[in-house]
C-alpha cells in the first residue's frame, strides 16, 4: 500500500528535518522564529503556486481544495501578528520536480504531513513565545480541530490517484525529494549539497534538540 511505503521510506528524511528544526527549543527567540517563518515563506510560496498549477491540470474535477490547505496564508499572517515584519528577498527556486501527477502526490504527501506535527509545536511556542493561532503560531496550529477529517480526505485523495497509474516509487522518490529540498533551503548551512545528505552542524542558527518532533506525527499511515 502506497502510504505504508511513503512512511516507511521517508521515515529517514522526516527525522533529519525535524532534528533541525528549532520550534521545540525553549529557549527559541522571537527573533528566531521570525527568521524561520521567513524561511518556510520563501518555500512555501513557489511551491504552492506550482501545485495549485499542476493540481488544475491533473484533477481539475476531484476533492481537494487548495484554498483550505494553503500554507502562505497563515505564514503572512503569522509574521503580521509577530510584528517583526517580512524579510522574504528571494524564493526557493530548487523545487522538487511537479512533471507527472505521481511527482505531485508525493509533494502533496510531504506537506500534508508536515502539518501533522503542528498540533504539537503549536502547544511549544504558546508555552516559551506565548503565541497562539491568533498571535504568530496559524502556521503550526494548522487546521486546529480539522486536522483528522483533512487527513482522512488526504489519504483517500492519495489511495484514489496513486492505485490506478501504478508509479509507487515515482511518488516515494517525489516524497523524499520534497523533504530534501526544503532542508537545502531552510537549513543550507546544516547540510553536505553535493550528496544532499542531511548532517548536523552545532553552528546553525536553528538547530534544536535532535529528538524534536517538528514535522510528521508519529503515526501516520
Amino acid at each position: 500500500m502506497i502510504l505504508q511505503r511513503l512512511r516507511a521510506e521517508t521515515s529517514r528524511n522526516h527525522a533529519a528535518i525535524e532534528s533541525l528544526m528549532p520550534v521545540l527549543d525553549p529557549n527559541i527567540s522571537l527573533t528566531t522564529y521570525n527568521q524561520l517563518l521567513n524561511r518556510l515563506l520563501g518555500y512555501y510560496a513557489p511551491l504552492e503556486n506550482l501545485l495549485r498549477t499542476k493540481i488544475e491540470v491533473y484533477w481539475p474535477d476531484q476533492e481537494y481544495l487548495c484554498i483550505e490547505r494553503a500554507k502562505v496564508p497563515l505564514l503572512e499572517r503569522d509574521l503580521r501578528a509577530i510584528g517583526k515584519g517580512f524579510a522574504l528577498t528571494e524564493r526557493c527556486t530548487n523545487l522538487p520536480k511537479l512533471n507527472t501527477p505521481a511527482q505531485v502526490l508525493g509533494c502533496l504527501y510531504a506537506i500534508e504531513g508536515a502539518t501533522l506535527g503542528g498540533q504539537i509545536i503549536s502547544k511549544h511556542l504558546l508555552a516559551n513565545l506565548g503565541l497562539g493561532p491568533e498571535t504568530g503560531a496559524a502556521f503550526f496550529h494548522g487546521y486546529g480541530t480539522n486536522i483528522a477529517f483533512q487527513w482522512q480526505t488526504f489519504r483517500l485523495f492519495l489511495i484514489k490517484n496513486a492505485e490506478p497509474m501504478n508509479q509507487d516509487d515515482e511518488i516515494v522518490v517525489s516524497a523524499n525529494e520534497t523533504f530534501k529540498t526544503l532542508s537545502l533551503w531552510l537549513f543550507p548551512e546544516s547540510m553536505d549539497k553535493s550528496e544532499v545528505k542531511f548532517q548536523f552542524d552545532t553552528s546553525s542558527q536553528f538547530l534544536a534538540r535532535p529528538t524534536c518532533l517538528a514535522l510528521e506525527g508519529t503515526h501516520i499511515s
